[in-house]
């Protein structure tokens, strides 16, 4: 049984109002409004008192007359490439969560992975007050960093961001997730790769990451043959399988084939991996196939598959507490920038012919 609310407890016997609160919690209505706007204020004790006037009276704030008094809105953007990548939500929900202890909502917005598009998000969001916000990247113009300096509103970038950029971020190095899985190929005596990618378009993200390929195997004297490269031609996260399973197919026919093929997430490894089976070829007898996110599929595909792990909520609890300590005018460094780890499972092993 859910208990009811007495009307009595309110002074008009209607919907209960602040102070209401104030008088069931024994303080004064400013107390009540410190608690609401400036917790840290309050001592632990008369915090205790509130939140129980608040959840005997089930008062729900008035956000509008909230943000009347103390200026803010109460309210974080997030704007993010797409929601259709499996990891982006692990973020946000941790972003949220953090957040939303503190009192805080989120709106969330796709860019499409339109840079001009997020500029013009952005501007919606500062006009409808949001208090920070938190942009998936900085791939974008600079007029909307200009903007929110401007506007004096702190922001952070989550998952990466370019090598010359001062922006804070909640991220990790995508070039050195790169080049840590290919040395580790190289360390197992593969000289022939193949490589299975999303697009780089728009995405400097993932250009990090093929730019990190390249160059590990130019310092020691190797490249990738151009038929051995594939990449999607748009963003979307649609289709992947598909694309994987065609691409693995004209790859393998290009002689010599390779000995390992590095793929840009687990999605389009595990195409690969299906490929692979249907083809006859044996994984990781013959060759080596890798992934990158580290999805819950990952360790339970056949072979177990070898990817990198990216600290997904990690990075969403960073950056809500960052934009948690700007907005509290606390002194903050930026993030430290996050490790990444190599998960070696079942699909990769030595180069054939290596002892």
């Amino acid at each position: 049984m859910t208990a009811q609310t007495p009307r009595s407890l309110t002074t008009s016997g209607d919907e209960p109002v602040l102070a209401d609160v104030a008088r069931v919690a024994g303080v004064s209505t400013a107390t009540v409004s410190r608690y609401l706007n400036d917790p840290e204020k309050v001592t632990e004790k008369t915090r205790a008192r509130v939140r129980a006037a608040i959840t005997q009276l089930d008062w729900v704030p008035n956000a509008a007359a909230r943000s009347l008094v103390s200026r803010r809105s109460y309210t974080v953007g997030a704007i993010v490439p797409t929601l259709e990548h499996e990891k982006f939500h692990q973020q946000l929900q941790a972003f949220q969560g953090r957040l939303g202890a503190e009192g805080l909502a989120v709106f969330v917005a796709c860019s499409s992975y339109d840079p001009e598009e997020g500029y013009r998000l952005a501007r919606g969001m500062v006009g409808r007050g949001v208090d920070a916000i938190a942009l998936l990247g900085d791939n974008y113009p600079d007029a909307l960093f200009d903007l929110l300096r401007a506007k004096d509103i702190p922001y952070v970038v989550t998952f990466g961001k370019r090598a010359d950029s001062d922006h804070p971020c909640a991220g990790f190095d995508h070039a050195r997730a790169y080049e840590v899985i290919t040395r580790r190929l190289l360390e197992l005596g593969h000289t022939r790769f193949g490589v299975i990618f999303q697009s780089t378009k728009l995405n400097n993200r993932v250009a990090a990451r093929l730019g990190a390929i390249h160059a590990t195997l130019a310092e020691n004297g190797l490249a990738l043959r151009p038929p051995h490269l594939a990449l999607m031609d748009n963003n979307s996260n649609v289709g992947r399988i598909p694309f994987a399973r065609k691409s693995f197919q004209q790859i393998m026919s290009h002689a010599p084939a390779p000995t390992a093929i590095i793929c840009g997430n687990d999605i389009l490894a595990i195409g690969a991996l299906l490929e692979a089976e249907a083809m006859g070829i044996d994984v990781p007898g013959t060759l080596s196939i890798s992934g990158f996110d580290d999805i819950e599929i990952a360790a339970h595909s056949r072979p177990s598959l070898t990817t990198v792990r990216v600290p997904d909520r990690e990075m969403g609890e960073l950056a809500a507490q960052y934009l948690i300590d700007r907005l509290a005018g606390r002194d903050c460094a930026s993030p430290a920038m996050l490790d990444v780890l190599l998960v070696e499972r079942e699909s990769t092993g030595k180069a054939p012919g290596v002892a």
